[in-house]
């Protein structure tokens, strides 16, 4: 063994350059794997600590004005749970106007868990004292002042105290005095376990210790995802589903099986180190090779096969003992160095928008604070890829042995590779002696010329990849930021109510266009309907438990007691279904051909011609098969006479005199609304049906003259803050309208954009780097192999110039048919690729692929590489003495 390593670091200093290469390309791939393990990580746990300070750092809450609850607080920790936080919200009242708001009192473990801090006055003392965020004061239109009065529900206030923002999960909030008591009270519980281990266990254990109805227990999932927050889907179980339910399939198994396992990183870091991997194979491949005839030497002299393992293993670890660790150093102080100035791209985007109900002042916050947090090096990252890297370099130690008994023994017999000698003589036939040769000699072994061709075309082969990802990832988070995150627009006004009357009359929508500073205040107008879908139209029933029959899919409650559910049964396969039908501005619609996905959308036309827009539902796979209608079909819709109807009109069971159905034509498909109406059934982008025409449509048809809400973009430059205030003052007198002023959120969500963009392409160039330096490497290999029949050119008389022009062709030639190959793969790729951005991760509206001159542009770059490294190779050639090379 000590002569083996002795052998292997005297190959290592004497072949000083292979040396370096190969602990180059240790290093960086290290660098890669590491560094982005670690970057992904940081922003898993940077994610939780928002999602935390967004949802509240609680897992589970339940009611707790039960007798077990005087136990529990003796108990906090039992058999297979312990509570680490614990606090009680005792709701005194629900009020209705002006807005939804609670009337409540907290102790102070729900405070620290909602991280509701004080900010300006003190907690309520007295029973006519009370405190709010500055977001519910604003739409109460009161002072941020402690001192300021206010009545609620006829009662009379005073302002004791500011508390800072609310938690999404909560809604608007009034805190009153403990004395204060309405006799309607309902105390909820709210419960942070141990995070070491799985919370959703010791809930179980919770619940069956006190013997509560785990069905009536809610998960802040936002949060206790993080944590194991949910049972854990047995893997066959998982699989069997995909393969049995229809609709189904791969995607579906990847979506459970990522929510649980974190697929998608591990995915992403298994390719980084399967590409490493190729690299230092390709990189020692080249070294072993050169040094062939001296293992066959030491073969001939009694070096076994196990030997020979023993020294390629022994240089294999030598350079990674060094290069690994160097690789981490180097990969995470990059790292560290990135996620301290854009830690933000590796925020979840979910978490790190707020998309609804928050003020200004809580965006800043998020842009001020010291999110995402401190940097975290990934231990198991570093750890599992040392031993992944290691293991698999014995491996190719083995596999080159294994390589090596067939060349080292036909070298050993006859030198020659046994294959009967061509004899023609190519002089007589042709001029170009050079470009003979330069096909002979790359064509001479054409299992290893097929290899360098995948090798020199697998760097760029990634970049197209990850270039082809990334222009989709753009577009996707484009199309999704206006739609499904509800920031197409600077500032929205709206109606927070869900009856139909409660309306912004036209002239108000005048007025708020006439604010200087405005540029375009689109409105929208809104009515509940209900469409036919008879004779089996409606494929995807499992969509809505109502219709669904599945156990353990139980309706909301909530939109069953307002509405009957959104789908119901008339026949064998026949339904009904709830939709939202918006009335829009035509530069609204005009925007909506982002999200087209067959037919035409014209304004002018849909009002002559009275056709409709159909959004459509999407499916777990990224597909829009679940309702059977195209464009250019007929649907027939139902609708209340008027907005003066009562809310059990909006169930769709009234007398028949209470509705009107009229057909419509349907002029496109869509997969996305623009601006939503939540109010009522909802939107969330996939499971709603929405019928969508232009505002005038909506007079004509159902009377419809009032507005639900406007999106308002404001001019460059414009003050925010002066034109929330103006448009406040328009709508102060509305009832039920509140504004909301998104302007910082859009600006940390482009930021965000641009940042993650630039972070993928970073990566995109740094694999192409790191391709770069094998294909250096290997070409510096091919050139300096052949060194002996370089040599007799050179005697024979061939001019330096000559001879470069033979190694311009041969660098010009496997650049062209290495592009090819790249261009080949490519195509493979892509395919594959749009099949997991689409039916896996959901994207809208990807493009089937790149543009042609990224490719030719990676074409050129490669052919410029080969001719380089080629040339760079040859001059070495050069500057040797020719009987030097001859004697090689």
């Amino acid at each position: 063994m000590k002569n083996s390593i002795r052998l292997a670091f005297a190959y290592l200093k004497y072949y000083k350059k292979q040396t370096l290469a190969l602990f180059l390309g240790i290093v960086l791939s290290a660098s890669l794997l590491t560094g982005i393990g670690s970057l992904l990580d940081s922003g898993r746990t940077a994610s939780q600590e928002n999602a935390r300070e967004k949802y509240g750092d609680w897992h589970y809450s339940l009611r707790c004005d039960y007798p077990w609850y005087s136990d529990f607080q003796e108990h906090t920790k039992g058999k297979g749970y312990e509570v680490e936080k614990a606090g009680v919200l005792t709701v005194r009242k629900i009020i209705e106007e002006p807005f939804e708001i609670k009337l409540c009192y907290a102790d102070a473990g729900y405070m620290t868990l909602m991280g509701r801090q004080l900010e300006a006055g003190h907690y309520p003392r007295e029973n006519n004292e009370a405190a709010a965020d500055t977001y519910t004061l604003k739409n109460l239109q009161i002072e941020a002042e402690p001192g300021a009065r206010f009545e609620l529900d006829g009662e009379e206030f005073i302002l004791s105290g500011i508390i800072s923002d609310m938690p999404e999960s909560e809604g608007m909030q009034v805190f009153v005095n403990e004395g204060l008591d309405y006799g309607t009270n309902g105390k909820f519980l709210y419960l942070k376990f141990d995070e070491s281990r799985r919370v959703y266990r010791q809930m179980v254990n919770f619940a069956n210790t006190f013997q509560t109805d785990k069905t009536s227990i809610y998960m802040n999932d936002k949060v206790a995802r993080y944590a194991g927050g949910e049972a854990k889907a047995a893997l066959w179980e998982t699989v069997k589903s995909g393969i049995s339910m229809e609709g189904t399939g791969f995607p579906y198994i990847w979506a459970v099986l990522n929510m649980y396992w974190n697929l998608t990183e591990k995915a992403v870091l298994a390719a980084l180190g399967l590409f490493g991997i190729f690299i230092i194979y390709s990189l020692f491949q080249v070294s072993v090779i050169k040094r062939m005839s001296q293992y066959s030497i030491m073969q001939v002299t009694g070096l076994g096969e196990g030997a020979t393992f023993g020294i390629l293993a022994a240089e294999l670890g030598m350079i990674f003992l060094a290069g690994y660790p160097a690789g981490c150093l180097l990969g995470n102080g990059v790292a560290a160095l990135l996620y301290q100035k854009a830690g933000k791209i590796f925020v979840q985007p979910e978490d790190f928008i707020v998309h609804s109900g928050a003020a200004k002042e809580q965006a800043a916050q998020m842009m001020n604070m010291p999110d995402p947090g401190a940097f975290h090096f990934s231990r198991s990252v570093a750890a599992g890829g040392a031993a992944f890297l290691f293991l698999v370099l014995l491996f190719l130690a083995w596999i080159l042995v294994r390589k090596m008994r067939k060349m080292t023994a036909r070298e050993l017999l006859a030198k020659d590779s046994g294959k009967r000698k061509n004899r023609k003589i190519y002089s007589t036939k042709t001029q170009s002696l050079t470009g003979v040769l330069t096909r002979k000699f790359m064509f001479a072994r054409k299992g290893a010329f097929a290899g360098v061709l995948i090798s020199l075309s697998a760097g760029s082969l990634i970049f197209l990849g990850t270039a082809y990802v990334t222009e989709n990832t753009r577009i996707n988070n484009e199309l999704k930021f206006k739609a499904d995150d509800g920031l197409g627009s600077d500032m929205q006004v709206l109606e927070d109510s869900d009856v139909l009357s409660d309306i912004m009359p036209e002239d108000t929508a005048a007025r708020l266009r006439d604010i200087k500073g405005i540029k375009s205040a689109y409105a929208v107008r809104y009515m509940p309907g209900e469409i036919s879908l008879p004779d089996g139209m409606l494929k995807w029933t499992s969509y809505y438990p109502e219709i669904a029959g599945e156990e353990g899919f139980d309706p909301d409650p909530v939109l069953m007691e307002k509405y009957n559910g959104i789908a119901v049964q008339t026949g064998e396969d026949d339904y009904k279904l709830k939709v939202n039908i918006y009335g829009y501005d035509d530069g609204m619609l005009e925007e909506m051909n982002e999200y087209l996905l067959e037919g035409s959308i014209d304004p002018e036309k849909m009002r002559k011609e009275n056709t409709v827009i159909l959004k459509t539902l999407m499916g777990g796979q990224g597909t829009y098969e679940g309702i059977s209608l195209s464009s250019g079909d007929s649907i027939q819709l139902k609708t209340p006479v008027n907005t003066e109807v009562s809310q059990e009109v909006l169930k769709f069971l009234a007398e028949e005199n209470q509705y009107r159905e009229k057909n419509f034509k349907i002029s496109a498909l869509a997969s996305r609304p623009l601006a939503k109406v939540d109010t009522y059934i909802g939107d969330d982008g996939t499971n709603r049906v929405d019928i969508i025409m232009t505002n005038e449509q909506m007079k004509e048809n159902f009377g419809v003259e009032g507005y639900q809400t406007m999106s308002i973009r404001l001019e460059e430059g414009a003050d925010a803050e002066h034109v929330s205030a103006k448009i406040q003052k328009v709508t102060s007198g509305i009832r039920k309208c509140i504004v909301k002023d998104y302007t910082q959120q859009i600006e940390t969500q482009n930021l965000f954009l641009a940042r993650k963009m630039l972070f993928f392409y970073g990566v995109a160039l740094i694999l192409l780097v790191i391709s770069l330096l094998h294909i250096m490497n290997s070409m510096q290999y091919l050139v300096t192999a052949r060194k002996h029949e370089f040599g007799i050119m050179r005697a024979m008389g061939i001019t330096d110039a000559g001879f470069r022009k033979m190694l311009m062709k041969e660098g010009l030639r496997y650049g062209i048919y290495s592009s090819l190959v790249m261009a080949a793969a490519y195509l493979v790729l892509q395919k594959f690729l749009y099949y997991f951005i689409i039916h896996v991760y959901l994207y809208l509206h990807p493009k089937a692929s790149l543009p042609a001159i990224p490719i030719l542009l990676m074409a050129a770059v490669n052919i410029g590489i080969c001719v380089a490294a080629v040339l760079i190779s040859g001059q070495a050639v050069l500057k040797e003495q020719i009987i030097e090379e001859i004697r090689e």
